[in-house]
């Protein structure tokens, strides 16, 4: 054994010699029992940061425990290869990003193996691989034929100086980021994805999934936003009517105006009815220039345009106003508001702004019809009371009243009961080049005809120009473009949209149960024995669309026999995020950005692993500091200086069995008692995500070590050793599988069983306690374990330390905590 720890000669050996053997291939066994680890994995933009290497050493600490404790586990990992970014690299730096991407994962790929981290690389897939295009178009045909999949028109971001689509990160601020022209809104046929089909069951889906935090389950809840109420129908004069929801049909008599998004279809055809079009185009115009997540949380000042024309109360049958309003979205409901100011805050500024009236319907219990804040109220008042001014409904309490006005309305045939969700159907076209063609052939004779399957992959071709003007570069590649129609064989034109790239990785996890070359998307054997996902871990920024993507993809792919589970993932870990050494996120405008492959250079593989997962709890944000990697190498050089001035002494002892309790000296016995304890600790705080306090019992343990006498008790010492180097092989396992085999070890840490403590070396006689007087400690007292409490008192009374601080003072009462302290109250 080398006299120096020198991790820069240690690592690659190891690494290598892992490598050679398959150590980490997933393996057919299945009389073991299956565990698969995932972690979020990485878009390919050509470097490593430290968020990934914290999210990737929690992946393989676990992966690496897990398979020590005799588990089967399945850990791969991926890249998420289609994106804006490559495409975007190809016009700045005039690189393809078909070769761009390639560059990105193998400088990927080489940083992470330097990490040691133990993937199955034989499972490696990448979402631009021919074979994983074709399975996700196969998805797309099933979907599609399932009517889960529909085209329509929809606005989009437009450029109208670079005349392209701009996605909404290359739209903030409202302008374009390639020229700064203004960008304004566009309508144009989109792919959306039916994901409202199943807002019910991945609503109700949160409530099995203890093994999620209950924050992002909220997060999801809310996201999905179920809420019951009404859609009515508001006559508008001249003809036809406008369709609202409302979550408090209660209200209806209140409500004195109508509000439309600026998108609703029927907006302009109001505006031109009631002479208004010009007015209401010019206002959604300046509205589509707008932030949409301003819109969305409602921080911009509310404003709207009269459309000229008016629609009746079906309750009051009064003659109201239509307008158009900023702070109406379309994909709440119907894009349409009956507006209720009196009972809505937001229409209630919105009402004395454009000084529209306000008429109050619903009171506290008790309250006079002619109270002053009836009169002339000073806010909404947006709870529950008794219904007033509602004609027949008048004295209802409000929640009786929902249901009685519901009635009326579906016996005069203009309302009914609905229940709404704000989820939306998903968007999954993309006006780009680097991405999953969407296999769709438009015929004029025959519509839209899906690609045969003899016919897939539709891949994307190669001799395409990058200029970032005048669309994608797909509808400009007329070889690409042009076609037959699969079922009448006249000339037609390929769809040129690409796919989301969250569609990509809502299924990724599938293609790692799932040979490269099969035909199926799926290998539903191979899935019925790894699936679904034990753990994952990832950012809990992707709470919300990754996720629910994921999880509705798992539905529709169970009803389509493909899979036969609920949920993809079991267990859910967010980490923290990896912030500089003064809490400032890091960026590469800033400068402050610390590069992984500068730190294992310098520190070494281990120390940066062994760093990440004992500065503090896995989910909670880091503040770098190399400080904090130089204690963790540190600490590492003291475990090395430990073994090797024992290993001497371990000749004689190589492959001998695991000592019992007589084999040891009195002492050795304490020593191999705390590392038995230790390595009970860790199974357990690792099971937990613990890995911060893991890491402590192993320098506790490491401490132990150092004060035992060397030489006095070989065997207890060899054990003590061989229970540190597996308690810390899953934070280091270069350092530890180089000192296990100093110490005799034929069989690698890698391929070794989690050492299970000796229950007679666990048992203990005799417990200490923490003695206090008044709560403040005073000392300790070993008693035999099972003391009766009064002889405990008794013990803890006579005690010197005790008796120093109770001297002249009456004793109040005497408190014991069970096998932990002694507490005596003096006055």
């Amino acid at each position: 054994m080398d006299e120096r720890y020198d991790p820069a000669g240690i690592e690659p050996r190891w690494q290598e010699r892992w490598r050679s053997k398959g150590v980490f291939r997933a393996s057919s066994d299945r009389s073991k029992p299956k565990y698969f680890v995932l972690e979020m994995f990485p878009y390919t933009s050509g470097r490593l940061h430290m968020g990934h290497v914290r999210n990737y050493t929690m992946g393989d600490v676990v992966a690496r425990y897990r398979r020590m404790r005799g588990f089967n586990v399945l850990y791969a990992t991926g890249w998420d290869a289609y994106g804006l970014p490559a495409e975007n690299a190809a016009i700045r730096q005039g690189i393809h990003p078909a070769d761009f991407t390639r560059q990105s994962i193998a400088s990927m790929k080489s940083a992470m193996q330097r990490l040691g981290f133990s993937y199955d690389w034989e499972r490696e897939r990448a979402t631009c691989d021919d074979p994983y295009v074709r399975a996700q178009q196969v998805l797309f045909l099933e979907f599609y034929r399932r009517g889960l999949i529909h085209r329509r028109k929809a606005f989009v971001n437009w450029c109208p100086s670079c005349a392209t689509v701009l996605a909404n990160e290359q739209a903030q601020g409202g302008v374009c980021w390639r020229c700064q022209s203004v960008v304004t809104r566009r309508e144009v046929d989109h792919w959306f994805c039916h994901i409202r089909a199943y807002a019910d069951e991945l609503l109700s889906g949160l409530d099995r999934l203890p093994g999620w935090s209950e924050s992002v389950r909220n997060i999801q809840r809310n996201w999905i936003g179920r809420s019951e109420g009404a859609e009515i129908d508001f006559p508008v004069e001249g003809g036809g009517s406008v369709r609202v929801f409302t979550t408090r049909p209660d209200t209806l008599y209140g409500a004195t105006f109508v509000l439309l998004a600026p998108e609703h279809p029927q907006a302009l055809e109001l505006a031109r009815r009631g002479g208004r079009e010009d007015e209401v185009r010019r206002f959604r115009d300046e509205v589509f220039a707008a932030e949409r997540i301003a819109r969305k949380a409602g921080d911009l000042e509310k404003d709207g345009v009269f459309t000229g024309l008016h629609a009746v109360n079906p309750g009051t049958g009064e003659r109201i106003p239509v307008w158009v309003a900023n702070f109406v979205l379309m994909e709440y409901g119907t894009g349409a508001i009956m507006s209720v100011p009196a009972h809505d805050q937001r229409d209630f500024e919105f009402a004395k702004k454009m000084d529209l009236p306000i008429r109050v319907v619903i009171v506290p219990e008790g309250t006079s019809a002619d109270a002053p804040e009836v009169r002339s109220p000073a806010q909404a008042f947006e709870e529950a009371g008794v219904m007033i001014q509602s004609g027949p409904h008048s004295g209802l309490p409000s929640e009786a009243g929902k249901r009685k006005v519901v009635e009326m309305l579906e016996g005069r045939g203009i309302g009914r009961a609905v229940v709404n969700f704000r989820l939306q159907d998903w968007s999954i076209s993309r006006q780009r080049y680097w991405g999953v063609p969407i296999p769709i052939v438009h015929c004029e004779a025959c519509g839209p005809q899906p690609v045969p399957d003899r016919d897939l992959p539709v891949l994307l071709p190669r001799d395409v120009a990058f200029t970032g003007e005048g669309g994608s570069p797909l509808a400009r590649s007329e070889a690409f473009v042009r076609t037959v129609c699969p079922a009448c064989g006249k000339p037609a034109r390929r769809d040129t949209d690409t796919m989301d790239t969250f569609v990509d990785s809502a299924w990724y996890f599938l293609r790692y149960v799932t040979p490269m070359g099969a035909r199926e998307p799926v290998d539903r054997e191979e899935a019925r024995c790894w699936l679904p996902v034990d753990v994952y871990v990832g950012g809990v920024e992707h709470a919300v669309l990754h996720l629910m993507y994921a999880r509705f993809f798992i539905k529709v792919l169970r009803d389509l026999g493909h899979v036969g589970f609920d949920e993809p993932f079991l267990q859910l870990r967010n980490h923290g995020m990896v912030n500089d050494r003064f809490g400032e996120k890091q960026s590469k405008s800033k400068g402050n950005v610390v590069e992984p492959a500068d730190v294992v250079r310098m520190q070494g593989a281990d120390a940066l692993r062994v760093y990440m997962m004992f500065v503090t709890a896995y989910d909670v944000p880091i503040n770098w500091s190399d400080e904090g990697v130089s204690h963790s190498k540190d600490f590492l050089e003291r475990v090395w200086a430990q073994v090797r001035a024992r290993a001497p002494l371990f000749a004689r002892l190589a492959g001998a069995a695991r000592p019992k309790k007589g084999d040891l000296t009195p002492r050795g016995v304490e020593l191999v008692r705390a590392a038995h304890e230790t390595v009970a600790k860790v199974a357990r705080d690792l099971d937990a995500f613990s890995f911060n306090t893991a890491l402590a019992a192993t320098h506790e343990l490491t401490n132990a070590l150092k004060a035992f006498e060397k030489g006095a008790d070989p065997a207890a010492e060899r054990e003590a050793l061989r229970c540190l180097m597996a308690a810390l092989h899953p934070f280091a396992p270069h350092a530890t599988e180089e000192l296990w085999e100093g110490l005799g070890e034929t069989r690698w840490l890698a391929e070794s069983l989690w050492p299970e403590p000796d229950p007679e070396l666990l048992r203990r006689d005799e417990k200490e306690l923490v003695l206090q007087v008044n709560g403040k400690p005073r000392g300790h007292i070993t008693v035999p374990v099972g003391m009766e409490e009064g002889a405990l008192r008794e013990a803890a009374l006579a005690h010197p330390k005790v008796l120093s601080w109770t001297k002249g003072r009456q004793v109040v009462r005497v408190v014991v905590v069970p096998d932990r302290l002694v507490n005596v109250v003096v006055n």
